[in-house]
């Protein structure tokens, strides 16, 4: 029988070099000696891990995190990125062997002994690459995984519709990010042999009944070569206690379908997030097991009703759960670092905890970002946080269009279709979303007329038929909710304010009564800045000048939310010294005063409205002052704790 292995390659030992683009090509395939050497390197390498990671930790880049320092990190965009280990012999006949990568971020090469065996492109999309028997002739070889330059994808500011990469956009420099191009390993990384690398769960579905204690599971799964295979077992235990088995005869594409007693997962504060394990085993005919793997699955049922007093044209926004309704309340998500690549669970879990204590219900994964990372979901599951998920289209500010183009839209479906066959088995998960902000030139939210949105509604409708898709948000007549049009039922999921000063809401009381007059039927984005604390401030401030707020500092990542032009009145004439804390102290009390009111409001309204989430929960990179209640790496500002009082109703 043919070994089946699946060996975690992050534990080899890999090494970084950094070459000017190409060099490594003429290099490598010389057959005597040659001058040319790598620019960086070798150095020791973690994979997964960014690029810049890897440099930063062998001093060949500044910390990015404080001061103007990133800037001094965007020549790393320049150059071919070679990540090299040695794999273990593997003995002939051992069966096929594949490269299976969750994330390489964002295009390039894969080699051999210094032969090209394949190539690859997109971040948001797993590879799989089979290296034939280059690799099981009983002898060591090298691997190598080296990265073109990132291609020139937009930042915040930009035309949507030209967008044809879909690598996260935030990575290029948003209002609350400098520029840090996402370059490495950011995921899994595995090479399957044998039977593992013939067998793949394409996808796993959980569904509830009517009478909220039976649960379905239906697995669709294909396997390359049926033969040594005699059937597939799936099993969902409680813990380590089982509830149901089923097994059906070997195919090249299978579909099982499993019934079981079962107990609701239910939302946070509304009772137990409960979880399954099921494990699916392919057999041989001895009933011994070829090879195993598990996924974590739970069983809700979810309704959509309308609000109370809602236009007849508008979408449903009331939650309902096992037969209760749910008033959504959360934040919207962006990755815990700045390179995501090099954010760990622990990083992951200690954001998660903090919002299930907040009392969250939902947390907004936006779209100007990506699919996150696998134990991210399975938190979410046991804290009872349900996800809303957008695909990869976000916002520019100047043009907010998704694409048209045939080439980008079957990039774009693709991708939606491999984030519902990695992520639809989780019971956090909620609901699918087209992207973040998208809208037509009078900033009316699109709908599913565009053929972008609509191609990828194809796709959840076809994939995941039980949740629920959203062309965008916000969504409905109008983006923004101005006092003057309310009451005329045009505000359904809208977006803003984004603090003071903004239309409608001139100061604090305007604030208090925009609030009090709203008539939103959900509220998906809404925002007030806070300064970051004084200790965070003195931590990451380098030797740059930080009082007033309008010096490069602050303007490297913050510009947007100082908020000095109506504060400067009230601050200028102090010093450092006494301003700088002043200052910080009231931000942070203005917010926290500010996003309690607003959330109290909507709150008060259910079910006329169904939820209110904040923009945003965290920073991932030390913003001196930002719409988060969370500053890096997870400490809470005042804010955090008002809003959990709210939404904990304690």
């Amino acid at each position: 029988m043919q070994e089946s292995t699946v060996l975690d390659l992050s534990k080899l030992n890999w090494t970084l070099e950094g070459w000017r683009p190409f060099a490594w090509r003429l290099e490598r395939s010389r057959e005597t000696g040659g001058a040319l050497k790598a620019d960086v390197g070798p150095i020791p390498a973690r994979v997964p891990g960014s690029v810049q990671e890897n440099l930063r930790r062998e001093d060949l880049l500044p910390n990015w995190n404080v001061g103007l320092q990133s800037r001094a990190c965007e020549w790393t965009e320049h150059r071919h990125w070679l990540f090299e280990a040695e794999l273990p012999s593997r003995a002939p006949g051992s069966g096929p062997v594949v490269l299976a990568a969750d994330g390489l971020d964002y295009s390039g090469w894969i080699l051999v002994d210094n032969v090209e065996v394949a190539a690859f492109q997109g971040t948001l999309v797993p590879h799989r690459f089979n290296l034939g028997e280059s690799v099981t002739d009983g002898q060591p070889h090298r691997l190598a995984i080296v990265f073109d330059e990132p291609p020139r994808e937009q930042g915040q500011i930009g035309y949507s519709s030209r967008s044809r990469f879909f690598k996260p956009r935030y990575t290029y420099s948003w209002d609350w990010t400098p520029r840090m191009v996402a370059i490495g390993i950011w995921d899994r990384l595995h090479l399957e042999t044998g039977m593992a690398a013939r067998f793949q769960v394409d996808k796993v579905l959980a569904s509830l009944d009517e009478d909220l204690a039976t649960g379905r599971v239906r697995v669709t799964a294909t396997l390359e070569e049926t033969a040594g295979a005699h059937h597939l077992e799936a099993e969902l235990l409680d813990g380590d206690s089982p509830v149901a088995t089923k097994r059906i005869p070997v195919s090249e594409t299978m579909a099982l379908d499993l019934a079981a007693p079962v107990s609701p997962w239910w939302p946070n504060g509304l009772g137990e997030a409960k979880t399954y394990r099921l494990v699916l085993r392919m057999l041989d005919e001895t009933d011994a097991v070829l090879v195993k793997t598990e996924r974590s699955v739970g069983f809700k049922r979810v309704e959509w009703r309308p609000c109370e007093g809602a236009p007849e044209d508008a979408e449903p926004w009331i939650c309902v759960v096992n037969g209760t309704p749910c008033f959504l309340q959360g934040v919207n998500w962006v990755p815990p670092k700045l390179n995501y690549a090099d954010a760990n669970e622990a990083d992951y879990r200690a954001l998660t905890d903090l919002y299930r204590d907040m009392g969250c219900t939902i947390i907004r994964v936006w779209g100007g970002a990506l699919l996150e990372k696998e134990w991210f979901y399975r938190q979410c599951d046991e804290a009872g946080i349900m996800v809303w998920q957008e695909f990869p289209l976000s916002s520019s500010g100047i043009e907010n269009l998704p694409p048209d183009a045939p080439e980008a839209i079957a990039t774009l479906t693709d991708i939606a279709r491999s984030y519902i066959h990695r992520r639809a088995h989780h019971p956090s998960l909620l609901l699918w979303c087209g992207g973040n902000e998208l809208t037509d030139t009078d900033t009316v939210p699109v709908d599913t007329t565009h053929p972008a949105i609509r191609a990828m509604a194809d796709v959840v409708s076809e994939e995941d038929p039980d949740r629920r898709f959203l062309a965008t948000s916000s969504s409905g007549p109008t983006f923004y909710a101005l006092p003057e049009n309310m009451g005329k039922g045009l505000h359904h999921d809208v977006h803003g304010p984004w603090g003071l000063g903004q239309p409608g809401v001139p100061d604090m009381e305007g604030w208090k009564t925009y609030w009090a007059n709203d008539d939103a039927l959900f509220r998906s984005e809404t925002g007030m800045p806070g300064a970051q604390s004084l200790e965070a401030m003195q931590r990451y401030r380098g030797e740059e000048a930080v009082w007033p707020p309008i010096t490069p500092y602050w303007r490297h990542t913050a510009s947007w939310w100082t908020q000095w032009d109506r504060l400067k009145d009230q601050f200028g004439d102090m010093d450092e010294a006494e301003g700088l804390p002043a200052y910080i102290a009231h931000t942070q009390a203005v917010q926290a005063d500010a996003y309690a009111t607003a959330a109290a409001a909507c709150k008060a309204r259910f079910p006329r409205c169904g939820g209110f989430i904040i923009w945003e929960g965290h920073d991932c990179f030390p913003c001196p002052a930002n719409n988060s209640v969370i500053e890096f790496p997870a400490t809470p500002k005042p804010a955090y704790h008002l809003l959990r009082r709210i939404f904990r109703g304690k």
